[in-house]
């Protein structure tokens, strides 16, 4: 059931598709996308990065990832970020937290079309965690949302908290690449390693632009004893404009 709030805000602000933002009937609200974008969702098909999920032109890795060196065995993306920024921004800082439920279908979707088998792969589905500052003002956790979807619509078992950022540090959208990598060391720990010593980890973030956090995650992950590890992401940050920018995370 619905809080006040966002019966109101739906009033305010009447449903849209969650894909090009076309305006739906209020009868229609639990519909996800317009007529259009139902029959075609925009998902990155085709060629893509192994790391992070960007296209690329018959290369197993992107340009950005191809020194990367990162510890996760493999990565994935629904959407490029271009596409969903909107959505995103709604969902994560003006209190929409419902479109987490659009948002979440979208991604089992796309790994049911894309990725089947990471499905059965996965012993345990997490996600990256916020700090506690960061969480009580911003009220949830937007990739522990997508995760709950995540797991309702594919059956993966979602464990949440399994990893705890214990440094609450600058965003990392106020930094460059390199430094990035520097304001995470230290950062995250694991709450319950019970839950993932010996298993095979997917875990889940909204957004993948230099894969630093992610990687800091892995490591923590891998540290405590997990197997291995995927990533995946509701969108990736394909245009370079965009990857150099510093508005796509807010504190």
């Amino acid at each position: 059931m619905r809080s006040v709030k966002e019966t109101m805000l739906e009033f305010l602000f009447p449903p849209r598709c969650a894909i090009c933002g076309s305006l739906l009937p209020l009868e229609k609200e639990e519909r996800l996308l317009c007529p259009d974008c139902l029959a075609h969702p925009p998902f990155l098909t085709g060629e893509k990065c192994q790391i992070c999920g960007r296209p690329t032109d018959n290369d197993v890795l992107c340009h950005r990832c191809r020194h990367g060196d990162f510890l996760f065995e493999a990565g994935t993306a629904a959407f490029s970020y271009e596409t969903m920024q909107e959505e995103i921004a709604a969902f994560k800082f003006h209190g929409y937290r419902h479109e987490g439920e659009r948002l979440s279908h979208l991604m089992a979707e796309y790994l049911l079309r894309e990725h089947p088998d990471w499905i059965t792969w996965a012993d345990v589905l997490t996600e990256v965690p916020l700090h506690p500052n960061k969480l009580r003002f911003r009220g949830f956790n937007q990739a522990e949302i997508l995760c709950e979807g995540l797991a309702k619509e594919t059956g993966m078992y979602h464990v949440p908290g399994v990893l705890e950022r214990r440094v609450d540090t600058l965003p990392q959208s106020s930094l460059k690449a390199a430094q990035r990598k520097e304001n995470l060391k230290n950062v995250f720990g694991v709450a319950k390693k019970e839950a993932i010593e010996g298993k095979r980890v997917l875990l889940l973030d909204d957004i993948f632009t230099t894969g630093a956090t992610l990687q800091e995650c892995t490591r923590t992950l891998l540290r405590a004893g997990a197997a291995a590890v995927r990533i995946y992401c509701l969108s990736v940050v394909c245009k370079e404009e965009d990857f150099e920018q510093n508005s796509i995370e807010k504190p």
